[in-house]
């Protein structure tokens, strides 16, 4: 996993990354530091096998972090200004790199965790767990995907060797969430058996909800019932969440390979990009060959050449990350 994996988070005021190391950084627009604190020095250091991958939330005045690992966890809320601790939830060890997302139920915003084992709601004014649904497995890469009042996609992965195939089974599901006066109501409104994912969160676009997995089959269902409308195969494994542009859906190929969809019920390929030429990739073997176990050899040869992690669109411009390089893709 990348030292720097989580993305930063940007407003008009500054930028604020955070890194595996714990040490969380803000700076202005023209470079200059504005603070600096180190979360494992205050709360302990990180003990995920994999690293770190969870990204900050925003709202206007706060950054939300989510650090699930196997020793202390927890949601930590922390003022955008100076960088201070506003509140800090406990939450129980779970080996998970996921991201927290807002949803929307009525009238109130809740930051929500789906999690190792749990998807889970909480109070961005003081931490506070309002509501959880358990029962849930797999769930430890991808990030929610709010798209309706209450509503919000949750995603599973079956995991490298297949430990999380059972539990996974029944965690791709669209979950409800419904205030009810004083408490929540929580359910799953339909749950699909068939998808699954990789790295990459799900999305809904005109009225369709699409997963894509780690051999690169993609799902699409009816949003509000779950209906199946097809599953296709395209030629790369997505790593980085598709982008929804009017008819459009791209999918962006871990080698570098991005796979334009017709968006709707009916699969059809528009157009295929390759950005780089896959045969001048080398094999960093020595990287591979240093790693202590055959699991983590096994990680280090998906790392080794360029991997498309993530996209932002900006404008009429599409920026692409990958392990070394940012590209900027658009028409002069």
């Amino acid at each position: 996993m990348s030292r720097a994996a989580p993305t930063p988070a940007v407003d008009e005021n500054g930028v604020y990354a955070f890194f595996e190391s714990g040490d969380l950084i803000a700076f202005d627009h023209a470079g200059n530091k504005l603070w600096q604190r180190s979360l494992s020095a205050d709360y302990g250091r990180f003990q995920n096998e994999f690293g770190l991958g969870a990204s900050p939330l925003q709202d206007d005045d706060t950054l939300f972090f989510l650090i699930d690992h196997e020793g202390p966890s927890y949601l930590l809320a922390v003022d955008k200004g100076d960088g201070r601790t506003l509140w800090k939830t406990d939450r129980t060890p779970r080996r998970s790199w996921s991201s927290p997302a807002w949803l929307k139920v009525g009238e109130e915003s809740h930051v929500v965790c789906s999690s190792g084992g749990t998807v889970d709601g909480y109070d961005p004014a003081d931490g506070k767990l309002l509501w959880s649904l358990e029962g849930v497995g797999g769930n430890t890469l991808t990030t929610p995907l709010a798209f309706a009042d209450g509503a919000c996609l949750i995603s599973a992965s079956p995991g490298r060797r297949g430990e999380n195939a059972l539990e996974a089974r029944r965690s791709n599901l669209l979950l409800q969430v419904d205030s009810t006066g004083d408490s929540f109501h929580v359910e799953p409104r339909w749950r699909t058996e068939e998808a699954t994912v990789g790295f990459a969160s799900p999305i809904v676009h005109k009225g369709c909800a699409y997963w894509i997995n780690s051999v690169g089959a993609v799902f699409c269902f009816d949003k509000n019932d779950g209906k199946k409308h097809y599953v296709q195969r395209i030629k790369q494994p997505c790593w980085a969440t598709p982008l929804a542009v009017d008819d459009r859906i791209y999918c962006f190929g871990k080698d570098g390979l991005t796979t334009v969809l017709q968006a709707g019920s009916e699969f059809r390929i528009l157009a295929e990009n390759q950005l780089w030429d896959p045969r001048s990739v080398t094999v960093n073997e020595a990287a591979i060959a240093g790693e202590k176990t055959d699991e983590r050899r096994r990680a280090a040869a998906r790392f080794t050449g360029p991997i498309q992690y993530g996209i932002a669109a900006v404008g009429d411009r599409l920026l692409i990350r990958t392990g070394k390089r940012l590209y900027c893709i658009g028409v002069d």
